[in-house]
């Protein structure tokens, strides 16, 4: 069965932890195509994978208290951890997603009345060490 989002984290290794999240996106890992048609080529295109694939990145909104928060450095290599809660009873490890990267952007916001303030700050993994995910278990 799915489960909700409620209790996972985003730790940075030398941030430290990412506040208190409203929402994170996820990074989608994609490969490029290449187009490899040439004149020859007839009805449709014709394409082969990259050789790479795109380690993706991730976006988080930040609950933020300027009395007590300061925006992160942007481009200091570390590493970027996301924690899912425990969901199934009896296992005690988390699943996790991790890899090397670096905040690229720190937006501060809108400043409404009424509304809470946030910030959104994206971490882009480098591909120098492969995101790796691990499943929860006991």
């Amino acid at each position: 069965m799915a489960d909700t989002g409620n209790g996972a984290t985003l730790t940075l290794s030398t941030t430290g932890s990412v506040g208190a999240i409203r929402q994170m996106t996820l990074p989608s890992f994609f490969l490029e195509n290449i187009e490899i048609s040439y004149l020859g080529t007839t009805i449709f295109k014709s394409f082969q994978p990259s050789d790479l694939s795109d380690p993706g990145e991730i976006t988080v909104n930040v609950l933020t208290d300027v009395t007590s928060d300061t925006p992160p450095s942007r481009g200091v290599v570390e590493t970027g951890t996301v924690t899912w809660p425990i969901h199934t009873s009896g296992n005690t490890t988390n699943a996790t997603l991790a890899g090397t990267g670096f905040i690229t952007s720190v937006e501060l916001g809108e400043l409404i009345n009424g509304t809470l303030q946030e910030w959104t700050i994206t971490f882009a993994y480098d591909g120098e060490t492969d995101p790796a995910f691990t499943g929860e278990s006991a």
